[in-house]
């Protein structure tokens, strides 16, 4: 699961950009589409599209001030 995260923290560093963050992460273009499939399958949140990427960004902003040190 914490690959997942990886992969929706850089998508977002990079502009929702799918081939530089395949890059980033050292991932073929079409397996990083596939990763972003699976996270859409098993949240029903798609980070290519707008309104889904914002939630998801608020997610992980919220997480990241309220997770526990």
């Amino acid at each position: 699961m914490l690959k997942r995260w990886l992969h929706w923290i850089s998508f977002f560093q990079l502009d929702c950009n799918v081939s530089e963050t395949a890059k980033r992460l050292y991932v073929h273009r079409n397996t990083l589409i596939y990763r972003l499939d699976k996270i859409k399958q098993e949240t029903g949140l798609d980070v290519r599209t707008f309104n889904d990427a914002v939630l998801v960004k608020l997610f992980l902003l919220l997480y990241k001030v309220t997770k526990r040190k």
